[in-house]
């Protein structure tokens, strides 16, 4: 009788640790279970000539909204090539065009689960990262990353986690730190 439930409670943490692993592997495609979310009409067309804005400076066709309350607050499509910018991608551009509207930190204080981000693409691994970032959780985009895409960077995000270092001089960040005006016990 105690084996038998030895045995129950063996499998059930077993279980429990298999979904733990399989959650972590498949993080990034959870959406895929969920129903698909209509973009209102009005940010579909807004998306669209984002889009297009990009493409005439051949770019890759990608716009982005920052709404927030269901008003547009930033809009952003990709620069990358124009601006021979890196970051210059839909969903920065658009965080950028917020701070610009509204000030940074009138952005910082905004009620983050009120934010909303549309893309016409899903974001990448650098967008992923400032929406996670500024806690910008609520994403909605049209067309997703292909799915060898996201073993690709799934791949490469494993190969940097093993791969980075520390360099021990963590001091002279710290000290750096203190000499920023707005440091935590300064005046």
């Amino acid at each position: 009788m105690k084996k038998q439930a030895f045995l129950n409670i063996s499998l059930a943490a077993n279980l429990l640790l298999l979904i733990c692993i399989l959650f972590l592997i498949f993080q990034t495609q959870v959406f895929r279970i969920f129903p698909k979310h209509e973009i209102p009409e009005n940010f579909e067309y807004e998306l669209v000539q984002l889009g297009n804005k990009a493409l005439a400076s051949e770019d890759v066709p990608v716009g982005a909204l920052v709404v927030y309350q269901n008003e547009i607050i930033g809009r952003g499509f990709n620069t990358v090539f124009r601006d021979d910018n890196i970051s210059g991608h839909a969903e920065i551009n658009a965080i950028n065009d917020a701070i610009q509207n509204i000030g940074l930190e009138s952005f910082l204080d905004l009620n983050k689960s009120q934010i909303v981000v549309y893309s016409t693409f899903e974001p990448c691994e650098m967008c992923k990262g400032t929406l996670n970032h500024y806690r910008i959780n609520d994403v909605k985009f049209m067309k997703d990353k292909p799915f060898l895409r996201w073993v690709k960077n799934h791949g490469a995000a494993m190969l940097y986690e093993v791969s980075k270092r520390q360099t021990g001089k963590e001091s002279l960040q710290d000290s750096l730190f203190r000499l920023h005006p707005r440091y935590p016990g300064k005046e």
